[in-house]
């Protein structure tokens, strides 16, 4: 599905200004709807978050990554020493210096009695006052019983998940600038209908008092009018604060000083939806981001598993040590030792821990499987609700367009009718209010019918970056995360369908 007009909310709006025409002074801009929506999601703090939280859950799947490489640790010390332990190799330093083959030959006795010379022997030691020792390791994982591998294959389906977070979250932008600003537009036709009325009343009683001069009509018609005018103008005053606001919210929507006189190019249209319910039920189940984000949640839970049963295997690696130690740093007179093998290690018994960790993964997958069903009730329910409440609005608009031509005849012979004498000003100022109230019913139907396009399109998850579906093909079949953007990318689909 593409994002075109109808998709993309242009039912709103039929785009007709270009952003040429957009700054009119230093505190006014002009916007259409594809302006307003670009600008909300290149300024929205909302998005800027799910980057980030994008970008660590990356960075966590290198690190998950990179635990299967090898390993170098460094550990080194340095300590003064002293004590009884080491004050006769000081002594024998004293007397002898350092190590060396000593001319001092001890004698001793034989089994005959007669004195022997022995060997020569290494006499002295190392003065024992200060001691440095360094060692390296270098270790390669083999063998994890799947430890390693389980949290990888979690780490990635948690990057999935947040690329479906962000996504839903420039769903949930775009259609916020949507909102606001179809509710500005609503607002400013709600408010030119009072403004209307006050205009109307002011020339019926300009000539309720011409009248009156003349001696036509009574004076409580013209108080009557005078009555209604202030309720006009009432109307007018909270209709224009209803505006204000509005034109606030849009700007701050698409990162614009609150204070910006925002103006909509374009008025309200109808275009007929051509897709029905199970239609847009089915494409919702497909495409939303959270329900795709609900099912990645349920893989990498089922990744955890497998990692919390890798306490149940033994687990190998390749190690190889060296340790150097001596009275100054990086020196080895005192030792000098390496070694290199494999090292075995396994949990025989661990006192229920593994037991207890694969029965809260598998505890876990049961809660988001339970989470992951509502979520897709919720996305049935809330785009059966916008469509339901879409074709509401769309009949309305049938019915309080024909009511619009109806008040308005009447409101003009009741005018007529006033103006001859034939009948009094209560008739003119009831059909007066029941042609204001028509206008407002139909600009109302139109507004709920707009909005309710919107609110379809964020229940369906029309894309706004990428295409949801074709994503989680993509990964499925092997794809990395960023793969799987690229080929889902909604630019990308673009050109396919042109070709």
């Amino acid at each position: 599905m593409k994002l075109n007009n109808t998709l993309y909310l242009a039912s709103i709006l039929s785009c007709s200004l270009a952003i040429s025409s957009g700054i009119c002074s230093a505190e006014q801009v002009q916007l259409s709807l594809d302006e307003s929506i670009s600008m909300a999601l290149a300024d929205d703090a909302s998005i800027e978050s799910a980057d980030a939280q994008r970008e660590a859950a990356d960075h966590a799947l290198k690190a998950a990554r990179r635990n299967k490489g090898p390993i170098v640790s460094w550990n080194s010390q340095a300590y003064k020493i002293g004590g009884r332990n080491y004050q006769s190799a000081n002594d024998a330093h004293d007397a002898y210096g350092d190590p060396h083959a000593g001319d001092y030959r001890p004698v001793y006795i034989t089994e005959s009695g007669l004195p022997r010379l022995g060997n020569p022997v290494t006499v002295g030691s190392y003065p024992y006052h200060n001691t440095f020792a360094n060692s390296w390791k270098l270790t390669v994982p083999v063998y994890t019983g799947g430890q390693l591998e389980g949290q990888i294959a979690a780490a990635r389906y948690r990057l999935n998940r947040a690329d479906m977070e962000r996504e839903n979250m420039r769903q949930t932008v775009r259609y916020q600038a949507a909102e606001a600003y179809a509710n500005l537009i609503y607002r400013e036709n709600i408010a030119q209908i009072a403004q209307d009325a006050v205009d109307k009343g002011n020339t019926q009683l300009e000539l309720i008092r011409a009248q009156f001069e003349e001696g036509a009509v009574a004076e409580a018609d013209l108080l009557m009018m005078k009555v209604n005018i202030a309720n006009y103008k009432q109307n007018l005053v909270t209709a224009e604060a209803a505006v204000a606001v509005a034109k606030s919210t849009l700007a701050s929507v698409v990162g614009l000083p609150q204070d910006m006189d925002v103006e909509p190019s374009t008025v309200f249209s109808y275009e007929p939806y051509d897709k029905d319910l199970p239609a847009c039920e089915s494409y919702a189940l497909a495409h939303r981001p959270d329900g795709l984000a609900a099912e990645y949640d349920i893989k990498a839970a089922n990744a955890q598993m497998e990692t919390a049963k890798s306490g149940y295997r033994p687990k190998v690696s390749a190690v190889a040590t060296q340790n150097i130690a001596s009275n100054y740093p990086f020196r080895s007179e005192r030792s000098n030792a390496w070694e290199a093998g494999v090292n075995v290690s396994w949990n025989i018994f661990d006192n229920g821990i593994t037991e207890a960790n694969v029965r809260q993964a598998d505890a876990n997958i049961r809660a988001y499987e339970a989470k992951a069903r509502q979520v897709k009730k919720n996305i049935q329910l809330d785009t059966r609700k916008a469509y339901l409440e879409m074709k509401a609005a769309e009949q309305n608009i049938t019915e309080t367009a024909a009511a619009v031509k109806q008040a308005q005849d009447s409101y003009t012979i009741a005018q007529v009718r006033y103006e001859e004498g034939v009948d009094v000003l209560l008739g003119v100022t009831d059909a007066q209010e029941k042609f204001i109230q028509a206008r407002s019913n139909y600009i109302t139907a139109l507004y709920q019918y707009n909005l309710s396009q919107a609110k379809l399109e964020k229940a369906m998850g029309v894309p706004v970056a990428f295409d949801s579906q074709r994503y989680q093909a993509a990964e499925g079949e092997g794809a990395s995360a960023e793969q799987a953007l690229e080929e889902a990318s909604v630019s990308q689909g673009l050109m396919e369908a042109e070709k």
